[in-house]
Parts: C-alpha cells; sequence; structure tokens
C-alpha cells in the first residue's frame, strides 16, 4: 500500500497529516496575516519567523505564500467581487488574511473547496468574533460558485 493514496493510510495516519496540514496552515495565515501590517515580503517575513519562532517552513507553506505573492491581486479581486455589503478596505485583517489563504490552497494546491473553507472557518473561529467565521464562510463559498473569469475581474 501506498502512503502517497490516502485510501491507504492508517487513521493515525490520516489523523498526523491532517494535523500537520492544520499547523501548516495556521503558519500560512500568521504569515499572510503579518504581511497586512507591511510591505516586507513573504519570504522575508517566513525567513524571520523560521529564525525567531523556530516554526519549519514546509512546501506546502512556502507554495501557499509564493502562490498569494504572485497572485495577489488575482485572489484579492475574488474577495472584492464576493462581499456584499462591504468594502475591501473595511474587512478585518483575521477574515482578510483567511481568506487569501483559503483561494490560494485551492488554487495553487487544488485543495477540495469543502476542505479550504472549512479550515477557513475554523481557524476564523479560533482567531476572530464567531459572526467574521459565517462571513468567511459566505465570501468562500460565493467564491466557489462564481465563474473564474467572474470573480477575477471585478471589483
Amino acid at each position: 500500500m501506498s502512503k502517497n493514496n490516502p485510501k491507504s493510510r492508517s487513521k493515525e495516519e490520516k489523523e498526523a497529516f491532517i494535523a500537520k496540514m492544520r499547523e501548516a496552515r495556521e503558519q500560512c495565515f500568521a504569515i499572510l496575516f503579518e504581511m497586512t501590517f507591511t510591505d516586507d515580503s513573504y519570504q522575508d517575513i517566513l525567513d524571520n519567523a523560521v529564525e525567531s519562532r523556530l516554526i519549519v517552513a514546509d512546501d506546502f507553506t512556502v507554495k501557499v505564500l509564493e502562490y498569494y505573492s504572485e497572485h495577489k491581486d488575482e485572489v484579492d479581486n475574488k474577495i472584492r467581487a464576493n462581499i456584499k455589503g462591504w468594502t475591501f478596505e473595511r474587512l478585518s485583517r483575521v477574515p482578510l488574511s483567511v481568506m487569501r489563504l483559503a483561494i490560494s490552497e485551492m488554487s495553487c494546491c487544488k485543495t477540495p473547496a469543502s476542505v479550504a473553507i472549512n479550515e477557513a472557518v475554523e481557524l476564523t473561529k479560533k482567531y476572530a468574533a464567531p459572526k467574521e467565521a459565517s462571513f468567511v464562510n459566505a465570501v468562500l463559498g460565493a467564491v466557489v460558485r462564481v465563474p473564474e473569469e467572474k470573480s477575477g475581474n471585478e471589483q
């Protein structure tokens, strides 16, 4: 049985994989959140985090951060196109960072929307007010329902 085949993993292996992915998402979130306060590159922030907090930057973390950095306008436009009754500039930093993470992850890692959205909602519940988790769920749900060309071009 192959370790690359999720169906062949034991329950313990699946649980360890899920825990590892949650930790990686949380690291991505922390870097994306910090990026809302500074013009520093994700690489500078990540390097400082690795050095000062002794985190391990795995391939997933780097891939998601790299994707967001290279597609920032596209990702942010997807958010802009799907927030109702809000302006992009009024968004709180936690939900904004979480949505950036989820959209980037779905785009570059081919993570199923249901998984990325659920993990985004859980991160939001952990770091923001409960009502913001519902907002994140609604916006990300709208993002995945909108055709690619519409969500990427509207403002």
